[in-house]
């Protein structure tokens, strides 16, 4: 098996740090009783990976015992990082089935799970071609297409939202290596108002197939699905963030960014809205 790629497995790590913090409350705490509700949520590697993290990011300070803040996930994020994955990459060129084999539990389950999003994303023998084209596309020409294969769909069919809003292509230059809270508030540009505080902020894949699902039997079905097939195909940590605090004085419409990472770093994806009246 060729070699894989630590900023793959550090994608795969990123995405369990951010399942756990989506878990927490409006403290910032992530309690044990949040992350076994979150567990819940989530199914196969992914599930093991989101509980060894947490459990290695419980136990780093045993006066913490059940709290965890934000702040203790990245931390524990950075060293599992450069403790548990770089240091094993001792050649510098992508981790070998040896290196990999000398791994803790922890670092072989993200290894694992990161060879699963790999997978998925990986062309089949049909399609390569296709995918190459794809795969040239990157910033504005790639949000161009997505808005093209969004045209005439409205998000609907999650986060609880009471009703169809219209979809827009998005598109912020930058050279991003992950897609954190942090790196899309600069990228978008949003300030401290509490119109722009980022209420929600998770891996997309939930709310991208409750978007197919509400379509189910209609004719948008088809068109929807090829968007997100799509999105995939181009996009890598694919997030929902929404944005704004659920207060009658802000109004009913909350934007709602799904959005990813494309080859160059650039942030690429939809922005539409949710409405909670």
């Amino acid at each position: 098996m060729t070699t894989l790629a630590t900023s793959e497995v550090h994608a795969a790590l990123a995405r369990a740090a951010e399942q756990i913090k989506s878990a927490g409350g409006a403290d910032g705490v992530v309690s044990r009783k949040d992350v076994r509700a979150k567990l819940l949520s989530l199914e196969g590697t992914e599930r093991n990976l989101v509980d060894l993290l947490y459990r290695f990011i419980d136990t780093r300070d045993a006066a913490r015992s059940a709290r965890v803040t934000k702040s203790d996930v990245d931390a524990a994020l950075a060293h599992v990082r450069t403790e548990l994955v770089d240091r094993l990459d001792l050649d510098s060129n992508g981790l070998s089935e040896d290196e990999i084999a000398r791994m803790s539990d922890l670092g072989k389950v993200a290894v694992s799970l990161a060879r699963e999003l790999k997978a998925k994303t990986a062309p089949s023998a049909g399609t390569t071609a296709q995918s190459a084209e794809q795969s040239a596309l990157t910033g504005e020409a790639l949000a161009q297409k997505i808005g093209e294969l969004a045209k005439g769909l409205f998000f609907d069919g999650y986060y609880g939202t009471e009703g169809g809003s219209a979809i827009a292509p998005f598109h912020a230059a930058a050279k991003l290596s992950q897609l954190t809270q942090d790196a899309l508030r600069a990228s978008v540009g949003l300030s401290d108002r509490p119109e722009h505080e980022i209420t929600r902020f998770e891996p997309a894949d939930p709310c991208l197939q409750g978007f197919i699902n509400v379509h189910y039997d209609m004719p948008e079905m088809e068109p929807v699905e090829v968007l997100v097939r799509f999105m995939k195909a181009n996009l890598r940590e694919i997030h929902a963030a929404i944005l704004g605090r659920d207060d009658p004085a802000l109004g009913a419409e909350h934007p709602l960014y799904i959005v990813g990472l494309d080859a160059a770093g650039n942030l690429v994806g939809l922005k539409t809205a949710v409405i909670w009246t």
